[in-house]
């Protein structure tokens, strides 16, 4: 059954419950799901205390304009080849905790409007300290512009001024980019691959990928984005270059993820709508044993909540209501698809109801 179908048949049920007139009004489907499960909900750049800290401290530094912090913190996170318990560099961390509010800006906003130029920090970062961290940061926020200015429409509806803006934005990125160029440089080299998504050649983009790659093999992010760009509706061939990735990577990286990498970069199939099982080379025996390589090395609420989620677009429910009944406690709205937050905490509590159905029917069965 479907997100869709599910959602539908749970709102449907519990909008035609009757109650009585001066009772307590029953629990919503979602409310009973969470008493029965001792649920509860935690944001996901909150699930790891030890790093609240340092999560604080970003955000002070976004909110001071202080982008020199911000160097300091990432270069201090990549010399120390941190790994959170969420399976993440710590590094990516600092880059996602700095960039929260510029990243979390809605699809249809202008980051390079008159009215709010968020973009403004960056060029003065760059414009202060030109260097290849302050033109790769400044690159990739121009280039997070281009795609808000162009918006999510399909091409025929673009229209001609949004065009002229993201093909400007994306031109400047390029120069500011180039202007400090340093293969050597880890934050240059990866905004140079993410450049690469934009030219529309497989090839380029694998070349650009094997290169930052090679600076970090632990970079789930950077493999993750990676898996997107070669599926068949964009940069990929076919459902063999997905699943070849997968493999090698695992194989790269068992040593410290097992076969977690297989499971991650195959889950980013769930973010790709009307995509199922059966179009992909995707292993589900595998993908369940790198969901459990990571538990045990990043027991982290995002890592379960991705596990979950992936459980659910495989469509196996039976180890979905196992997952519930014994270890899924925290809910993190942000790993589940959906275009807004609503959309994902839907998404969520519908999939949960549906584990919650087979635990409800073997009950009924032992009975």
């Amino acid at each position: 059954m479907g997100f869709k179908e599910i959602f539908s048949a749970w709102r449907n049920r519990n909008a035609s419950r009757p109650t009585d007139v001066g009772a307590e009004e029953p629990l919503s489907l979602e409310g009973s799901l969470v008493r029965d499960y001792d649920l509860y909900l935690v944001e996901l750049h909150d699930e790891l205390p030890d790093l609240v800290p340092q999560r604080d401290a970003m955000r002070t530094a976004w909110s001071r304009g202080d982008f020199e912090a911000y160097q300091q913190a990432f270069e201090a996170a990549r010399a120390s080849g941190t790994i959170a318990a969420n399976g993440k560099p710590l590094y990516a961390l600092v880059r996602d905790w700095f960039l929260e509010p510029f990243s979390g800006l809605p699809d249809d906003a202008d980051a390079a409007s008159p009215q709010g130029d968020m973009l403004a920090p960056f060029r003065a970062f760059f414009e202060r300290s030109p260097s290849a961290f302050s033109a790769a940061t400044y690159a990739d926020a121009l280039r997070t512009a281009a795609f808000m200015r162009r918006g999510t429409a399909w091409g025929h509806e673009v229209t001609a001024d949004q065009w002229r803006g993201y093909e400007a934005l994306l031109e400047e990125a390029d120069a500011v980019l180039d202007s400090h160029a340093d293969p050597k440089d880890f934050s240059w080299r990866m905004s140079d691959y993410r450049r690469s998504a934009n030219e529309g050649s497989f090839e380029t983009l694998k070349v650009r990928f094997e290169r930052a790659w090679l600076l970090d093999r632990y970079n789930i992010d950077l493999c993750r984005a990676h898996a997107r760009m070669i599926l068949p509706r964009w940069l990929g061939r076919n459902a063999r270059d997905l699943e070849d990735f997968a493999r090698r990577a695992a194989e790269l990286t068992g040593d410290r993820f097992g076969l977690g990498f297989y499971a991650l970069i195959h889950q980013a199939n769930t973010d790709v709508g009307d995509h199922q099982l059966a179009d992909t080379l995707c292993d589900p025996v595998l993908v369940k044993q790198g969901f459990e390589d990571l538990l045990a090395r990043f027991p982290a609420p995002s890592v379960m909540n991705l596990y979950a989620d992936m459980l659910e677009w495989m469509g196996d429910t039976e180890a979905l209501a196992d997952l519930l009944e014994t270890r899924f406690r925290v809910m993190v709205p942000q790993i589940w698809y959906g275009e807004t937050r609503s959309d994902k905490i839907s998404y969520l509590f519908a999939t949960l109801l549906e584990a919650a159905e087979v635990l409800d029917e073997r009950r009924a069965a032992r009975r």
